[in-house]
């Protein structure tokens, strides 16, 4: 049972980061359409003021209904990055699923409990607090971009991520004192 789950969040994980990584292809080749006033006015044809991505909304349309092109290219350019941390989190998932399934060759042993698993964990907590808090710069940015050059647009922010990150902290420090007792129990045999 536990290796059957085991291999099928591990085939999740590796389906999710080649998603991911998908998104950041694409979201790199319609960033840089969003470059043409062309492209641009048909990739915001029939979308509403606010475009949402992972983390974060931002309006691409002014008030006035102008495509506010700087706003654009930084939603497509905060999409790419937000897609790049959420790979980087399913990699770290997918290496601990192999580590503590014996099928990571670099692993000291298949116990959680063990330092590369415990940096993996951490990894992973880094990165879900940085989605949220790069959006938050990126959202900041564009907001005072666009109140400057007089083409208002609407930011919003979610703090999901932060919570999800501060939870994989928190168990960071279970799996660290988890392989500190084993490496002394080790020790002793």
């Amino acid at each position: 049972m536990k290796k059957g789950l085991n291999r099928t969040l591990s085939v999740i994980s590796k389906i999710a980061e080649i998603g991911a990584w998908i998104g950041v292809v694409a979201g790199l080749i319609v960033f840089a359409g969003s470059f043409n006033k062309d492209v641009a006015q048909e990739i915001v044809a029939g979308e509403p003021h606010m475009m949402q991505s992972i983390g974060f909304e931002l309006g691409v349309i002014t008030n006035t209904g102008v495509i506010n092109y700087f706003a654009l290219s930084m939603y497509f350019l905060g999409t790419v990055i937000a897609f790049a941390l959420i790979a980087l989190i399913f990699r770290n998932l997918d290496i601990i699923l192999h580590t503590i399934s014996g099928r990571y060759e670099k692993a000291e042993s298949t116990s959680p409990f063990q330092k590369d698993v415990v940096k993996r964990v951490k990894n992973i907590g880094i990165l879900s607090i940085a989605i949220p808090v790069f959006s938050f710069v990126l959202t900041t940015i564009v907001y005072v971009v666009s109140l400057i050059n007089g083409t208002p647009v609407g930011v919003s922010v979610s703090l999901e991520g932060v919570v999800v990150g501060l939870v994989c902290l928190c168990l960071t420090q279970i799996f660290s004192y988890g392989a500190q007792l084993e490496e002394e129990v080790d020790g002793l045999l």
